[in-house]
């Protein structure tokens, strides 16, 4: 899990109290995202940090991990929106390249996909004691 260029995940997660884990995980539920894809997130965020916030995980979780991942899930949640938009109008019998992405609207918004709180919770502890 760590890695030179990746944050130090067991020791960074052994540094958070179980509220904390317990937040995180309730966060990613309901952001729809997995631990390794939020790891992930923040991994390449740290490997583009400057050094001097390597030596400092707890404000670079703060200032550069959390939004980073933030705005990762506002990506996602454009992309997923814009796929539905898409696969919706090509149901209605449009064609590709007849209808603008600003033209369209969904009948239902679509929603992250379900993760179990406990599950991700699960994932945390595996990864706070360096385990895959």
């Amino acid at each position: 899990m760590a890695d030179s260029r990746g944050l130090d995940w067991p020791d960074y997660l052994h540094s958070l109290q179980d509220d904390d884990i317990r937040v995180l995980a309730c966060w990613l539920a309901a952001e729809g995202l997995l631990v390794g894809e939020f790891m992930e997130v923040v991994d390449r965020a740290y490997a583009a940090a400057p050094e001097p916030w390597r030596a400092q995980t707890q404000a670079f979780m703060i200032q550069i991990g959390q939004p980073a991942a933030e705005r990762y899930v506002l990506r996602k949640r454009r992309f997923t929106r814009l796929m539905a938009m898409l696969e919706e109008a090509l149901a209605s019998g449009a064609l590709a390249g007849e209808v603008a992405p600003q033209e369209l609207e969904l009948s239902v918004p679509p929603q992250p996909m379900p993760r179990s709180v406990k599950t991700l919770l699960d994932m945390l502890e595996h990864a706070r004691h360096g385990q895959e």
